[in-house]
């Protein structure tokens, strides 16, 4: 029997790990520890966590991999093949070495675009019309192994990025129970990347939130999708921070860049080059999202502000 460990953390790898506990038995499942969440920093188990305890699973959360207890316990184990899934952590060389059937990660891009921890946001950011998700063995280089399959998925005009990633995970899951036969056997034959096409995804950050008025309307639709749910982005009116976290349709407009103007015809925000954005959920301090007129609402049912 091929003894299998999943690795991964967040709620997208729940469908991946669901899918492989249903077609074969899954000897450990590695997560990240508990972290305390919210206001009360009250403990909280990762996603991961959840589901594997829901299936039964044996689940194992090491701080860190350069631990000496961490690698004898996963000496202990046996362990013949990995499956990995947005997991968290850099795996070491002797870890992936002791693998038999090697360790195959399903990374959230057609790779070798988009190589790096922001995937998804990346790829909205930049306009690509596709992304998907690519079943790639595990090698020392970051998101560089060779590629065994991919399965594509349309961006369309209304994804945000925790929308898409959600179905991307549910490709995720589809995709390796497609090849889980060949991993399992060592019949696997993946493709190598071309190096020269690789594209980097970096981590997001909070200084990416400020949306720009001058910068086009198409790329201020694509950052506000782009970054949900974080870092979010933001405009400063009325010397107030407001999250825009919905956007809608784009028109042409005649105003100058920054000029967010409100009335029963919605919210709009012109960029630089001449066209509006419609705003259609709006945050302010303290309060929840709210459909843009109401979140205005404090300075009048219409107006014109610059931001």
């Amino acid at each position: 029997m091929v003894r299998i460990a999943f690795l991964g953390t967040p709620a997208v790898a729940v469908p991946a790990l669901r899918a492989l506990a249903s077609a074969e038995p899954v000897q450990a499942v590695f997560c990240n520890p508990d972290r305390p969440v919210g206001r009360g920093r009250v403990l909280e188990a990762p996603p991961v966590k959840q589901a594997g305890l829901d299936l039964g699973l044996p689940i194992h959360q090491p701080e860190r991999w350069k631990h000496p207890e961490t690698r004898a316990l996963w000496e202990g184990l046996c362990i013949d093949l990995a499956v990995v899934v947005a997991y968290g952590h850099l795996l070491p060389d002797w870890m992936l070495d002791s693998l038999p059937l090697g360790a195959w990660n399903l990374h959230f891009s057609l790779l070798p675009r988009w190589r790096g921890a922001a995937p998804v946001n990346h790829a909205i950011l930049a306009g690509d019309a596709e992304t998907g998700v690519s079943l790639m063995r595990i090698t020392s280089g970051l998101d560089a192994g060779p590629v065994l399959a991919a399965f594509a998925r349309p961006i369309t005009l209304t994804d945000t990025a925790d929308a898409l990633l959600a179905h991307l995970a549910e490709d995720a899951a589809a995709l390796l129970t497609a090849h889980l036969e060949t991993l399992g056997n060592g019949t696997a034959r993946p493709t190598p990347q071309v190096d020269r096409l690789a594209t980097l995804a970096p981590k997001l950050t909070r200084d990416m939130s400020a949306l720009d008025p001058a910068q086009p309307a198409e790329a201020l639709h694509r950052r506000v999708r782009a970054l949900q749910p974080w870092p979010g982005t933001e405009v400063r009116a009325f010397d107030t921070p407001i999250k825009v976290c919905g956007v809608g349709g784009i028109r042409t407009c005649g105003q100058t860049s920054g000029t967010l103007r409100w009335s029963k015809a919605g919210a709009w925000l012109t960029a630089g080059d001449g066209r509006a954005l419609e705003l259609t959920h709006l945050q302010r301090p303290g309060k929840p999202v709210q459909p843009a007129l109401q979140a205005l609402q404090p300075w009048g049912a219409e107006g014109v502000t610059q931001v």
